[in-house]
């Protein structure tokens, strides 16, 4: 068959998804024959190169003159939705693509070759865990596949799903997604190539001819698993126990750094109470301990209050466990071994005794070289798990301490370790007559923790978990779900993790009541912020972004999506979704914030009851952004350089608790120097607020922690003085000008206080805060603390200052390094712009 001509139908909108930079299709000739051919199917998402492929193709074609194209001559439809980045890569791929995900069971089934014995990573209560290789891409995983126990081991996997699926930080492992095959329940995380901290640590068979783990390694892991704790307990929007902190539930990834893992018995709670009623989102992620008097966890590493009957899990539970891990790593140990004599097979006991002794370092490993370590520095770590193990769960340390003793932001001697002649014995190894307890029920009890095993206590009798329940939902209370039938049902509604997703034009219209004047809250970047309500009942607040057709505008859209997708913090904005229909760009977030901190600060208003910002929301504001950019600079899995903090990117809760967004300028640098310097070399274009950005940042373009760091200490001096960065009225015109020139004339700072607050603040934290910005913005950022530094400072550790006395900004330095700012000041008030 010889071909005269090629006619090929395009869809309405396909002018809409070529990439930018290229011309459209021409317009059909008129002579253009059209042989219509009907697809039923419509696929979405063909990804970048087969768009530009198809383009590229389509006008060669037509420039051969030997090919028509042509539109169908019918009323055009609506835009379909699907939104292209600048790239050509549909945004619902690029949004979604780090999200947890359903599997499918052949695919696993597969990568680890029909879960073959060859391929088992490890294996406990819980089931086995599986190495494969998903046949997609090849990326290697670990498959946990859980044993099937009836109903309340379903609920077990719901626990660990739900705790894991949102979690975003360094040292956790990080959930891939999960399979429901029939009775079997499949969890997919990253493979952990250095498998879990037990295996390296311990004395064990088949690593008898391996190398010890060094002592910096040791300290490392020790850091990281405090890092994972901490966000656990502290940095999220409800506060999650983990419950079974143990060696063999971390695991190390390829350079050794700590993952926690296996959150089957996490249990999530509210930070406080009256938050309960305001976070919806949540109320099928919490879980309550169910009335029962058997203890999640494993022998040896459970606190002495969870020996009682209904105790119930807290923060400082998981704090004692971590204690116990520490004097492991330290001494090399198991915490209960029956290898050992007598007098030291309950590990804590022993070092108890150590302490009693004077003879702490008696308990380090002798398998580490002598001079591989300080010696001050294994007493310190030992003196540390000691502290965490406290018999008085009050007396324990929080996790947000323990990290900062462990990064070396809390200088000088621990407090004092009591005298332990008097604490009853963790553990007792001899039995009452009454009792039928032996040393090899122990040994049951630590090699497989879901055994049902009695060990005597000081005090009284307790029990491991076993596979009956611990868990009733918030939502479902204490009700029997035995029945075949409420199982079915459940099996497909309950497993399901929520991310964000695309939202249609007409929910967010019904939300916004079309977008009206009652509902609008600010002017943002380039656009509108309303509030409204969703169908399902979540609080959103919508940003509306103007000039849709401009590039620059919609790579902002683009990137504030991805990047915000990634992350998890009490203190981050939440993505919920995005619409993109009607030519919109739409970005929804989670939250039910109406108001920004800009315009509680700047935003006069006089009138009678009007309330102003008091001091307490104030330094709590500070903290809080403080913790956020910690989290952003240093405990995700990469570093995150925001690059546009501004009074207006924080948004306030009704309680005034803070969220940082306007994450379109963000840059993700990898950890890896070669990649982070590679990276930080190819954008070196100047993107930010004039007012807020750094003055190497202005000179050089390139994105660091420390112009984060500049950016902070600008609006902590907002918040303070209640006077905006740039004011063209105020003959300083910067704030931080007027702040330095305060500094180099010698007037009291105390004068610089928001005028509104009326003389209504503690005067240590008014000091601590100006010191912390006029810190924060000096020239050289050499001289600027570390956001690390900056939530120890904020907590009250106030040495940092001492120090830093020296190296004092003189008045001329200040203005010669600020000289661009300056001179750009000039021109704009020569141009009589206010």
């Amino acid at each position: 068959m010889k071909l005269n001509r090629l006619c090929i139908i395009l869809p309405a909108d396909l002018d809409e998804i070529a990439q930018y930079g290229q011309p459209r299709l021409p317009p059909p000739p008129a002579k253009a024959e059209a042989k219509k051919h009907h697809h039923h199917h419509h696929h979405h998402g063909c990804g970048s190169q087969v768009v530009a492929f198809f383009g590229d193709s389509l006008r060669r074609l037509y420039d051969s003159k030997w090919v028509g194209c042509c539109q169908p001559d019918k009323p055009r439809k609506q835009p379909s939705g699907a939104f292209y980045d600048l790239d050509g890569i549909q945004m619902s791929e690029k949004v979604g693509g780090d999200n947890p995900r359903i599997f499918s069971y052949a695919e696993l089934f597969i990568g680890s070759n029909g879960f073959s014995e060859d391929e088992i990573l490890g294996s406990g209560g819980f089931g086995k865990v599986y190495r494969a290789v998903l046949p997609s891409d090849g990326t290697v995983v670990a498959v946990k596949c859980l044993a099937e126990k009836g109903e309340q081991f379903e609920k077990t996997f719901e626990a660990e799903l739900v705790a894991v699926a949102n979690l975003r930080h360094r040292n956790l492992v990080k959930l891939r997604g999960w399979c429901v095959h029939e009775d079997q329940l499949l969890l997919v995380y990253d493979y952990m190539p250095n498998r879990s901290l037990d295996r390296v640590l311990f004395r064990r068979p088949e690593n008898f001819t391996s190398p010890t783990l060094n002592w910096e390694r040791r300290r490392k892991i020790i850091g990281g698993l405090a890092a994972a704790l901490h966000y656990l307990h502290e940095q999220l929007e409800t506060q999650i126990i983990h419950r079974d902190v143990k060696a063999s539930n971390v695991m190390l990834d390829s350079h050794f750094n700590a993952r926690l893992g296996d959150f089957g018995l996490a249990r999530w709670l509210e930070h406080e109470l009256k938050y309960q009623t305001k976070l919806p989102s949540m109320r099928n992620r919490q879980f309550r301990l169910a009335e029962s008097t058997r203890i999640g966890g494993t022998i040896g590493y459970l606190p002495p209050e969870s020996f009682q009957k209904r105790s119930v899990a807290t923060a400082k539970s998981d704090v004692f466990s971590f204690g116990i891990v520490v004097l492991e790593v330290v001494s090399g140990r198991r915490a209960v071994d029956l290898t050992c004599p007598e007098d030291q097979i309950i590990l804590l006991d022993w070092i108890r005794r150590l302490s009693d002794e004077g003879k702490l370092l008696q308990a380090g490993d002798n398998r580490l070289p002598d001079g591989s370590y300080a010696l001050s520095e294994m007493e310190r770590l030992i003196h540390l798990g000691l502290l965490c193990t406290l018999n008085n769960p009050q007396l324990r340390p929080n996790m947000k301490w323990i990290v900062e003793i462990l990064s070396g932001d809390i200088p000088g001697k621990l407090p004092p370790l009591p005298s332990f002649q008097s604490h009853p014995r963790y553990i007792s190894l001899s039995s009452p007559s009454n009792t039928s307890t032996s040393n090899t029920s122990t040994t049951r009890s630590t090699s497989t923790p879901s055994s049902n095993t009695t060990i005597t206590s000081a005090s009284s009798n307790f029990v491991t978990a076993i596979g009956e329940t611990i868990y009733a939902t918030a939502e479902f209370g204490n009700h029997d779900f035995s029945s075949s039938n409420n199982r079915s049902h459940r099996r497909s509604t309950h497993f399901m993790v929520e991310t964000p997703r695309e939202i249609s034009y007409k929910e967010i219209i019904s939300a916004t009541n079309n977008f009206a004047g009652s509902h609008r809250v600010a002017e943002v970047d380039f656009g509108t912020a309303y509030h409204g309500i969703l169908e399902d009942g979540h609080r959103v607040f919508v940003k509306r972004l103007g000039m849709t057709k401009c590039p620059a505008i919609k790579t902002r859209f683009s990137s504030e999506l991805q990047n915000l997708a990634k992350l998890r913090h009490r203190n981050l904005i939440q993505l919920r979704g995005w619409c993109t229909e009607q030519g919109e760009m739409l970005v929804v977030y989670d939250y039910s914030a109406n108001r920004l901190l800009s315009h509680l600060l700047f935003h006069h208003d006089n009138r009678v009851g009007h309330s102003i910002l008091k001091w307490r929301h104030r330094y709590n504001i500070v903290k809080s952004l403080a913790s956020a950019i910690l989290y952003l600079h240093e405990e995700w899995d990469e570093q995150v350089i925001h690059r546009n903090i501004t009074s207006s990117s924080v948004i306030l809760d009704p309680d005034m608790n803070p969220r940082l967004g306007n994450f379109a300028l963000a840059e993700f640098l990898s950890r890896n120097d070669h990649a982070h310097k590679a990276a930080t070399k190819g954008n070196k274009s100047v993107r930010g607020i004039f007012g807020y950005m750094s003055p190497e940042y202005m000179e050089s373009g390139e994105a660091t922690p420390m112009a984060d760091v500049y950016s902070f200490g600008v609006v902590v001096l907002e918040v303070v003085t209640g006077h905006m960065a740039v004011d063209f009225r105020r003959p300083e015109v910067l704030v931080v000008n007027r702040v330095h020139e305060f500094q180099a004339q010698k007037r009291p700072l105390e004068e610089l206080v928001d005028i509104r607050l009326n003389f209504e603040y503690d005067h240590k934290e008014l000091m601590r805060l100006l010191n912390l910005g006029i810190a924060c913005t000096r020239s050289n950022p050499e001289s600027r603390p570390s956001m690390r530094q900056i939530v120890s400072i904020l907590d009250g550790n106030d040495k940092f200052f001492t120090a830093a006395e020296q190296r004092k900004e003189s008045r001329e330095g200040w203005k010669e390094n600020n000289a661009s700012s300056l001179s750009l000041i000039k021109r704009i008030q020569a141009l009589g712009i206010q």
